[in-house]
């Protein structure tokens, strides 16, 4: 089964708020084996590779989070931690896997027998790749062929149609605790684009980087784009790799609970998502 993570309560500081994403990228899921139970190679498919963000088909982008779903992907269950960085960077092999996107290796954050959450190196160009994986270095018949685009905005989501909304504090936005018209948010999203300046691949940023707007950057609420001055940031969020943050001032007048989109005119996130609003 494909999993989202689930809130478990509202995070009221910095540090639960990195708990909060870790788990939101990393769609942890229960599971675990053994080299006994699983004697074959990788099984996937081309249509089992998704956006990690949104689970959705379609095309990828550079510095953008996948997921791969399938059988016999790693021996066990593992998240990439502090002691697998290398160079500040996240690993190209994680519990025996690597991932071979064309001529890259993906950047790993978690693998498990059904499940490979991977950063696309940001390096790769717009254009057709074939995607395997390989566990001790077997890679089996299976392969998945996607397609990479300039950008492939997504935005991250507790549950579905809710994205991940949080405040300035750090505590989530939630129909129970809803924002409200005038306030600061952060949207939380991943496949926005280069930056300024530019990240190493897999790079865990140190600090901030703005979006490279060689297009103008939107978010859409209730399908009309807010004014250009209430986007206060949108680039890499410092810490985390392939994760991008997106503070706007909720302009007065914002309906209760509308819809949002963000990205650019000819690439945006997927519609159905909504953020709660009261008046």
């Amino acid at each position: 089964m494909r999993s989202r993570w689930k809130s478990g309560g509202i995070p009221g500081d910095a540090a639960s708020l990195r708990r909060m994403l870790v788990l939101a990228i990393s769609l942890s899921v229960l599971a675990s084996a053994c080299h006994g139970q699983m004697p074959g190679p990788p099984t996937f498919s081309t249509d089992s590779v998704v956006h990690g963000a949104t689970f959705q088909k379609g095309a990828f982008a550079p510095n953008t989070f996948i997921s791969i779903f399938g059988e016999n992907l790693a021996w066990s269950t593992q998240s990439v931690s502090a002691a697998n960085l290398l160079a500040n960077s996240l690993p190209t092999s994680l519990g025996g896997v690597q991932v071979l996107i064309g001529p890259t290796l993906g950047f790993l954050v978690y693998v498990s027998p059904t499940q490979i959450n991977v950063l696309i190196d940001n390096r790769l160009t717009p254009g057709a790749y074939t995607l395997r994986v390989l566990r001790d270095s077997l890679a089996g018949p299976h392969a998945a062929q996607i397609t990479i685009a300039a950008t492939a905005p997504g935005l991250f989501a507790i549950a579905d149609g809710i994205p991940v909304v949080t405040r300035p504090d750090g505590s989530l936005v939630t129909p129970e605790s809803p924002a409200r018209p005038g306030q600061i948010v952060t949207l939380w999203a991943t496949g926005l684009g280069p930056v300024l300046p530019p990240l190493k691949p897999g790079e865990l940023p140190r600090g901030a980087a703005p979006l490279d707007q060689k297009v103008p950057f939107e978010v859409r609420v209730n399908g009309v784009p807010i004014p250009g001055g209430h986007i206060l940031y949108a680039g890499v969020a410092p810490g985390f790799a392939g994760l991008y943050q997106i503070n706007i001032l909720l302009p007065e007048g914002t309906p209760p609970d509308p819809t949002i989109r963000v990205g650019y005119p000819d690439a945006l996130s997927p519609a159905g998502q909504t953020i709660s609003v009261a008046p």
